[in-house]
């Protein structure tokens, strides 16, 4: 949790420069430290993935009530967005195109 937190504000601190500093801001949008950190993201998502498919797996053996299923779906739906938006991302890094 703590790995997706400091990414997501180092994301949010990149955006902030880019848009207060003009240009890249810190270089996360381009080059190869935007490649890492966008195969970074779409790790991290991939692990919260695998968290919340385990959280609805105990959901349905302890017998979670069915007034709580959407917090799962909620989770998974925001898991999917994320890494879907990371690997958009990335291929537009990885494309070059500006």
């Amino acid at each position: 949790m703590a790995a997706a937190m400091g990414f997501v504000l180092l994301m949010v601190a990149n955006m902030l420069f880019s848009v207060f500093g003009g240009g890249d801001g810190l270089g996360f949008r381009s080059g190869g430290l935007g490649i890492v950190f966008g195969i970074v993201g779409i790790v991290l998502g991939a692990c919260f993935l695998a968290l919340d498919f385990k959280q609805v797996e105990d959901g349905v053996a302890y017998g979670a009530p069915r007034e709580e299923s959407w917090l799962a779906a909620f989770g998974l739906t925001l898991t999917l967005v994320w890494i879907y938006l990371e690997m958009l991302r990335l291929l537009s890094i990885l494309q070059g195109n500006d």
